[in-house]
């Protein structure tokens, strides 16, 4: 009865969902072509997905209808999650009505469908905030499909964990190290893996780094072998609580990544079939081809390779600024301050760099979030939900945030301190310019930096980069703030650092039964007691001359704050004026509950980053023969120009001699 009850409703949902699916027919053309589901398009629809990307058009067909396995590379931004996501929500769907309409007695086969059952996917990335990002899109997709989706990663409760497990959810997003704790224990649910359809690496060139070897090589040693048959797979799966004999199928390796590099020759080594011998070792895991065998890749892999020379967004602008180590901070408040416009994430490399510029910019008024590997779980996953809400949002992030992570509309990324691969730098850059939008990246190169900048630049075939426009007018105004700010947060760092030491040790001393007494005289406790008044003193001036400054917009020091127009009507000007203008005829208008609404910032630019880079910046050569060439050039043409003033002045010398003579 209650296998007939679920075909009615699946039969009515089908019929509902093929009459709006032909309703918007025209619409949804490019997914009817895939032949997905109707609750898939539906799905997409609703998640106002016009259309399939090019990386799920050469997917989806080969992984959800021909059951192949699946290695893709596509730059990033452009929608791989999908890609894999929607060929394993396709071939669940399929199995669970073949299992409805052929009235399987078996009950717990019927309650699977709609309560869970064994694990069919298991999906693995690198970072745990690219899991949660992974896990929300596909329960977004599978929001209405009774198919569950739960997110196991490390930084959390593991007994919260354990009971979404115990829920028996289908498909299981998670990072490696939590995925082998909860293996290693035992969990039930991650252990029985015998109705595993599908297995996803998902940027996978991360996973072959140092330190994620051990548990993806364990976790895969933990897969059963995809080449057995299905006799022995049910044979030795008859204690166990599984699927229908019918959902029982080879098993689907799934493996995704913006920068994949595959040899030549690797299409040969699938055509002659990849051993599935789990003998290797983790020195073995050294590359994504290696990795593929591990995991078992079937001779007929699909490989979808869309990266383009560069790997990079194809809208992305790149830019730098060249610039001082001590001037990194003058000019990434300039770009915040200045041009700051939409959602901006800044990288460093350094936890300490991280601190020091987001402790500055807090210290400058300016609200930043912060996301590192130091920061507990809940934290990071705050960061990234603030982030998320506001429109000039701005992130500081270490490496780690780089991979995966999809934000709409992120403007802007910022390189504080340049990455140490270029594949880290082809992330850092991909968090912006996605789903083909526009984007800009700027650098802040020191000279040290610069070699390895143009290396970087080389490595992608580009020869021309251009340079961010840095209107100098400003840095006199942004120096007499970032002065007083570097004093104040020396300061706050430096009463820190000793409030922590101070409850340090009266912590230990608690901790132990001890009474601290004071080893200081009468003397050197007046001094102290001085010395941390007159710090006080001084840390509150300062911050009552920053507030000061900081009431006040940035302005360029040609800008008259008497006369407007003191120092000429520039465009910027012309276009404030006359907002100023159109706000003062409206407000005749309307009532005295809008005052705060006609404040303007007259003569603050806060054209953002990519429009500044579009209208005035300036093509730089980075290619070091072509400097080398044109270097060479120029001092034989600065030669050859001696040698012929030489020459002249030869020449007038032998005339006047000449004329001489003849007199």
């Amino acid at each position: 009865d209650n296998v007939e009850d679920m075909q009615d409703d699946i039969e009515n949902m089908e019929q509902d969902n093929k009459e709006e699916v032909k309703l918007g027919e025209d619409e949804l053309y490019a997914w009817l072509e895939l032949r997905l589901h109707p609750l898939l398009i539906k799905a997409m629809h609703r998640l106002g997905f016009n259309e399939p990307t090019p990386i799920q058009k050469a997917c989806i067909p080969a992984g959800a209808h021909q059951g192949k396995d699946v290695i893709g590379a596509a730059e990033t931004g452009s929608g791989k999650t999908l890609a894999f996501g929607l060929p394993i929500l396709q071939r669940l769907l399929e199995e669970r009505e073949k299992t409805t309409r052929l009235h399987v007695e078996d009950e717990k086969a019927a309650e699977g469908s709609s309560t869970g059952g064994p694990l069919r996917a298991l999906i693995l990335t690198p970072t745990r905030e690219l899991a949660k990002q992974v896990c929300d899109h596909l329960k977004e997709a599978a929001k209405f499909l009774g198919i569950h989706v739960v997110p196991i990663v490390g930084g959390l409760s593991m007994e919260k964990q354990e009971r979404l497990l115990k829920k028996k959810p289908e498909i299981v997003v998670g990072t490696p190290g939590r995925l082998w704790e909860l293996m290693s224990s035992g969990n039930q649910h991650l252990v029985e893996l015998h109705s595993l359809s599908f297995f996803v690496l998902d940027e996978a060139d991360r996973m072959i780094e140092r330190g994620h070897f051990k548990e993806v090589q364990s976790i895969i040693e933990m897969l059963p072998l995809s080449n057995s048959s299905d006799e022995q797979t049910v044979k030795a799966t008859s204690s166990c609580e599984t699927v229908a004999n019918l959902q029982i199928k080879k098993r689907q390796t799934f493996v995704f990544s913006a920068t994949l590099a595959l040899s030549a020759n690797f299409r040969k080594k699938l055509k002659r079939g990849l051993s599935t011998s789990k003998t290797a070792t983790a020195d073995d895991l050294s590359s994504i081809e290696a990795l593929s065998k591990q995991a078992g890749m079937k001779p007929n892999a699909e490989i979808v390779d869309l990266t383009n020379a560069s790997i990079l967004p194809e809208k992305l602008e790149e830019s730098f600024i060249e610039c001082s180590d001590d001037d990194k901070d003058a000019n990434l408040y300039y770009i915040l301050s200045v041009h700051g416009q939409g959602r901006t994430i800044v990288f460093c490399t350094s936890i300490s760099a991280l601190r020091h510029i987001s402790s500055l910019l807090r210290t400058l008024g300016i609200n930043v979030l912060t996301n590192h590997a130091q920061m507990q779980q809940r934290a990071r996953m705050k960061a990234v939900d603030r982030f998320r809400e506001g429109e000039n949002s701005v992130l500081v992030a270490t490496d780690g945030f780089a991979r995966g992570m999809d934000f709409d509309n992120v403007r802007t990324v910022i390189h504080y301190q340049l990455p140490h691969s270029s594949d880290v730098y082809i992330h850092r850059s991909g968090r912006t310019a996605r789903k083909s939008l526009t984007g800009c990246s700027i650098a802040l190169i020191s000279p040290a930096d610069k070699a390895k900048f143009y290396s970087l630049c080389k490595s992608f075939s580009k020869e021309n980069v251009q340079q961010f426009p840095v209107d100098q007018a400003y840095m006199p105004a942004i120096m007499n703030r970032l002065s007083l700010a570097r004093q104040i947060d020396k300061i706050s760092s430096k009463n820190s650092k000793e409030n922590a030491n101070k409850s340090w040790l009266q912590r230990n001393a608690e901790s132990m039964g001890l009474i601290l007494e004071a080893s200081d005289s009468e003397e050197e406790r007046v001094r102290g007691h001085k010395q941390r008044k007159a710090t006080s003193a001084q840390l509150q001036k300062l911050q009552q001359d920053l507030n000061e400054l900081l009431q006040h917009p940035l302005q360029p020091k040609t800008f008259s704050r008497r006369y407007l127009a003191g120092a000429g009507i520039s465009p910027l000007l012309q276009k404030q004026l006359e907002e100023l203008s159109k706000r003062h005829v409206n407000s005749n208008s309307s009532n005295d509950n809008n005052k705060g609404s006609r404040f303007v910032m007259i003569g603050q630019d806060r054209v953002e980053p990519l429009k500044a880079l579009q209208d005035s910046g300036q093509e730089i050569c980075v290619n070091m023969d072509k400097q080398r060439e044109k270097r060479r050039l120029a001092e034989n043409w600065r030669r050859k120009k001696h040698e012929e003033k030489k020459s002249t002045r030869e020449q007038k010398r032998k005339d006047r001699r000449s004329a001489k003579e003849r007199d």
